[in-house]
């Protein structure tokens, strides 16, 4: 603070006096110049200091700001990160629909947008195998795809990748078939035809899921009429039940009368068919003989009475096949029968005469007429 001048009198200030000071100010200045030296020194590293952070900061910001890898993303989502800063759009969209019909084997369109987005690599996942980027992609998008769709009776099914695909859901259905006790010949009693739409690819079911949706099954209960020599458990195998099974679902039969069934009893029979009606057969083959024909050759060089086997008769053999049509297990249809000649017949051929002599008599009326008309 200034002086305080209490007394109302001029302050006066002494003047520097010219004498030397009995105790000097060298080591006040030698301190004052350290102190000023150290600053410089301090003040230079903090320089250097700042500096080296204002390089390294630009360093960073380089780092991160510098694009050397490309992120696939898929509506706006990062799927993966490639290094080849040369792929384009086009060319990846490509590469990856290409992939997909590999896998697909159909015509087909991404539904979802694929885009390039250059990125630092610094703090990202980049892989060096473009080619598996690809892959998690094409799991990853959604597209439209030509496929086959399977109609029963005009009504849409199931939808499989191709026509091949329908092909062997259809006959892995009749391949686990059981075919009821005597029958054969699994096939489908439907009418079921193949068509082609476009659906998002979570729309096509492998063959598996296909055969799983067609091929489902039903309880149904019939009426069977005992036809002669047919027995309770041949009943029972037809309809796809156990003798037990056959005994609940007609309690007036017991153990002991299954074995006295009466022609045209009615026997209630309980089977689990499938819901795609499939048709069998049931085929029966015998052999019969082909009944040989006799065939007479004439000879006018001999008399009637002549007659003469020149090559005797042999039957023949025919395989004769029989098919009775069955739906689920129940006959439907007429039996159609259809023959196979395995040994053809020979003929018998008789020979007999025809050559017939002119008698006397005729002769001497030839002669009398003759000579009347000469007189």
């Amino acid at each position: 603070m200034p002086p305080v001048n209490r007394t109302n009198k001029p302050l006066r200030f002494k003047e520097r006096s010219s004498k030397p000071m009995i105790f000097p100010l060298q080591p006040d200045n030698i301190s004052s110049a350290y102190t000023k030296s150290k600053r410089r020194r301090v003040n230079g590293k903090s320089v250097i200091i700042l500096i080296i952070l204002i390089i390294a900061a630009i360093l960073c910001a380089y780092m991160a700001l510098y694009k050397n890898a490309l992120a696939i993303m898929v509506n706006g989502e990062t799927v993966g990160c490639i290094k080849d800063m040369k792929t384009t759009e086009d060319e990846l969209n490509a590469l990856i629909l290409a992939k997909l019909k590999e896998s697909a084997g159909n015509n087909l369109e991404i539904t979802d947008t694929i885009t390039l987005k250059p990125v630092n690599s610094l703090f990202r996942n980049v892989s060096k195998n473009t080619e598996q980027v690809i892959s998690d992609v094409c799991s990853t998008v959604k597209y439209k795809q030509e496929a086959t769709t399977i109609l029963v009776e005009g009504k849409e099914m199931a939808i499989v990748s191709n026509v091949e695909s329908a092909r062997e859901v259809l006959q892995t259905i009749l391949d686990k078939y059981v075919c009821p006790a005597g029958t054969s010949e699994p096939q489908f009693a439907v009418k079921i035809n193949t068509g082609t739409t476009f659906v998002d690819s979570d729309e096509v079911s492998s063959v598996d899921e296909a055969v799983a949706l067609l091929n489902t099954t039903k309880t149904v209960e019939r009426e069977h009429t005992v036809v002669k020599d047919e027995s309770f458990g041949g009943i029972a195998s037809m309809a796809g039940m156990t003798e037990s099974e056959l005994l609940a679902a007609n309690p007036s039969i017991t153990n002991e009368t299954k074995t006295n069934l009466q022609i045209g009893q009615k026997i209630k029979t309980i089977s689990t068919v499938p819901t795609l009606a499939i048709r069998t057969f049931k085929v029966t083959t015998q052999t019969q003989e082909i009944p040989y024909q006799t065939v007479t050759q004439e000879n006018n060089s001999q008399p009637s009475s002549y007659s003469r086997v020149r090559q005797e008769g042999k039957n023949g053999k025919k395989e004769v096949t029989t098919k009775t049509p069955f739906i689920n297990g129940e006959q439907a249809g007429d039996p159609v029968t259809s023959e196979n000649i395995i040994e053809k017949p020979v003929n018998k051929i008789v020979e007999i005469g025809t050559y017939v002599p002119r008698s006397t008599s005729s002769s001497t009326e030839d002669d009398d007429s003759s000579s009347e008309s000469d007189e």
